[in-house]
């Protein structure tokens, strides 16, 4: 755990609590840091939590301009974090979507005068060193210094507001105010040279007083010395710098690959061209590239890096790259061994938007086109078209205003920021093709959508409009008034129902005789659930299993109509009869096969009392003796029941329906 000591100010110290946002929509993280420490805000109290130790340079945590490092997150997503884990929060992080929600609090915000000397300050903080190092702060009035402590302690219970005491750490006479970095890594500097670098180039990286003597190379003009560099990038192996002139504004003759795994971000040399520029240097596939002239590529996408490397100025190149063993996991790809005359990184382009088109828009001065970073609804962040010249040979072109640049040339822009956007097209001459993508506006996607829900809503009153009888659909859960013809013939149905039958609460077909009436008309099924015939109620609750029946085999004149109930899914119930079966003496069933098994379509009494007593006509014996009867022809079934001795087993599903007919008045 990092205790963090409080600072004060000559006009007094406290705390500001706020809401923060952060959206990771087209970046990978949120790019803070956590760790669990505490707050000493007088010599007697202290504030332990969850704080915020870094900052990454660009991210969302950066952009926001609301989070300084020193922080501390009292909850995430309203979820209350002043009493978890370091390990509890990053799981909650992880878990998220692409936003959070946290509640800060911020100590000594009224403390200006210390702003600038404050290591919380928003931005990137350079690692501290691993060797058990004190930490202290440059600034005797107060610093932010920070010291192992060996448990984590709970948070003492006080009121929201407190006043933090000074407190001045004592600095030993050995201590040298170089040997900790905390200046503010983000954005640009520039060196002695005059060259802008990034801030977290290996060029303005702090070397303290034994390191600089150690140090007997000369700065170049991005502020490189191999020490510097180690130094910089001490965790990476086998650091590296090469040194090139570029010739012209000829490629550099390098393939870029990105990592393997999709959640990290790097930019490795997948191949090098054998009649290019670095062909007769200290580079080879699997190098990864940190820097380039004081522009820092690590964490950064490989799709961005040609972008830097255009927009890098003079003919002097300088790459500092990282080389790893052969078997170190890394680069998404193999290697490139025949390397193609000339590479365009925008061909997935079109593969990844279908719908996105290219342009060609001659520049005489310029090209008349204004873009702006943003976000659109559809795609995320990136870079488009925000306004037009009038007249312009882009507005001539079919260029339009909310376009998305994907791509200058050959150089993607999918994940480029602003200035490197705007830079790509500066320097573009002569005949410049765009890719764009045209997207909707927010109007139309709106629009669309309530079109859908328009279409839906249609399409469902469609649904419950009236049907014809003769030819109505039977859906699913809904009751369905159909028409069958019959002309006399035999409707060629097995039912079960009727207040002295086991199945006494709805009327349920269990076959249907392929030669009838029923079948002929192909629309009702086994298990279909008969409300009503010719509009009057099968009331089984209060008619005998023979009426019943004999609605069935009654003979009409022309069509009957049939008030249907199909349940999704079957409504039915199983049981096993088990029983001895004599050598020579029959079952005396009566089997009908189908889809479903055997039903039973009639019954000889006194045969065998648990038939006799758990049986009846319409039930469907599905498995006998642990054979499944299913689909099976009558002369299978009948060879099963024929040949079947000792002791019988039958599984037999029966319909249970749920009561759908009123009581008779």
């Amino acid at each position: 755990m990092v205790q963090y000591q409080g600072n004060s100010g000559a006009g007094g110290g406290g705390e500001h609590i706020h809401m923060v946002t952060l959206d990771k929509t087209g970046k990978k993280s949120f790019g803070i840091c956590i760790v669990r420490g505490e707050v000493k805000d007088s010599p007697n109290t202290k504030t332990t939590g969850i704080f915020i130790k870094g900052i990454v340079p660009d991210s969302p945590a950066h952009l926001c301009g609301k989070l300084k490092v020193g922080d501390r997150i009292l909850s995430l997503n309203g979820k209350d974090v002043r009493h978890a884990t370091e390990q509890a929060v990053i799981d909650l992080i992880k878990d998220a979507d692409f936003k959070i929600e946290l509640e800060i609090q911020t100590f000594d915000k009224s403390d200006e005068a210390n702003k600038s000397n404050d290591p919380r300050s928003n931005g990137y903080m350079q690692a501290k060193n691993k060797f058990n190092q004190e930490q202290t702060s440059s600034n005797n009035m107060g610093g932010m210094g920070m010291t192992r402590q060996p448990t984590v302690r709970n948070d003492p219970k006080r009121g929201s507001n407190f006043a933090a005491s000074t407190r001045v750490k004592h600095v030993p006479l050995n201590y040298d105010e170089d040997d900790e970095d905390t200046r503010d890594m983000t954005g640009r500097i520039r060196t002695q040279a005059g060259i802008e670098i990034d801030r977290a180039s290996a060029g303005n990286c702090k070397l303290n007083k034994q390191e600089k003597d150690r140090d007997k190379e000369t700065e170049d003009e991005f502020g490189y010395t191999m020490a510097k560099i180690n130094k910089r990038y001490n965790m990476m192996k086998d650091l590296r710098r090469i040194e090139f002139q570029r010739q012209g504004n000829l490629p550099l003759g390098i393939a870029l690959a990105g990592h393997k795994d999709r959640q990290k971000m790097a930019c490795f040399i997948a191949g090098v061209d054998p009649n290019g520029l670095l062909a007769n240097l200290d580079v080879k596939p699997g190098d990864e590239i940190v820097e380039v002239n004081g522009n820092v590529l690590k964490n950064r996408c490989h799709l961005n890096a040609s972008a830097v490397f255009k927009n890098v100025e003079g003919e002097k190149i300088v790459l500092i790259t990282s080389r790893r063993k052969a078997n170190d996991e890394g680069m998404c790809v193999k290697p490139i061994k025949k390397f193609p005359p000339s590479t365009d990184e925008t061909k997935f382009i079109f593969d990844q938007f279908p719908k996105a088109r290219s342009v060609q828009v001659r520049k005489e001065g310029f090209l008349g086109i204004m873009v702006i970073y943003g976000k659109h609804v559809e795609v995320g962040n990136g870079i488009f078209v925000s306004d037009l010249r009038e007249g312009s040979n882009a507005e001539l072109a079919g260029v339009k205003v909310g376009d998305m640049l994907l791509a200058v040339n050959q150089d993607v822009t999918l994940e480029s920021n602003y200035d490197e956007a705007t830079g790509l097209i500066k320097r573009a001459e002569g005949v410049v093709t765009l890719i764009l993508l045209t997207l909707k506006s927010e109007e139309s996607i709106r629009s669309e959508r309530e079109a859908e829900e328009k279409k839906k809503e249609e399409a469902k009153k469609e649904a419950e409009k009236p049907q014809d009888p003769a030819t109505a659909e039977i859906k699913p859960n809904k009751k369905i008034l159909i028409e069958v013809k019959v002309e006399k013939k035999p409707l060629g149905v097995i039912v079960t129902g009727g207040k002295n039958n086991f199945v006494k609460t709805g009327c349920v077909i269990t076959h249907i005789y392929p030669e009838g009436a029923i079948a002929a008309d192909n629309r009702l099924k086994i298990f279909d659930h008969i409300c009503d015939i010719n509009g009057n109620q099968v009331h089984c609750e209060s008619m005998t299993t023979l009426k019943v029946h004999q609605l069935f085999h009654m003979t009409y004149e022309k069509n009957v109509n049939f008030t249907v109930y199909r349940a999704d899914p079957p409504e039915l119930e199983k049981f096993n009869v088990d029983f001895m079966k004599k050598s020579g003496k029959e079952l005396g069933l009566s089997l009908a096969p189908n889809e479903r098994g055997c039903t039973i379509s009639e019954i000889i009494q006194g045969q065998y009392p648990e038939i006799d007593s758990k049986l009846q006509r319409g039930d469907i014996i599905t498995k006998f003796n642990g054979d499944a009867l299913e689909g099976l022809p009558f002369q299978v079934c009948y060879a099963l029941f024929k040949g079947a001795n000792g002791k019988i087993s039958m599984e037999v599903t029966r319909p249970k329906p749920t009561l759908r007919t009123e009581a008779p008045k």
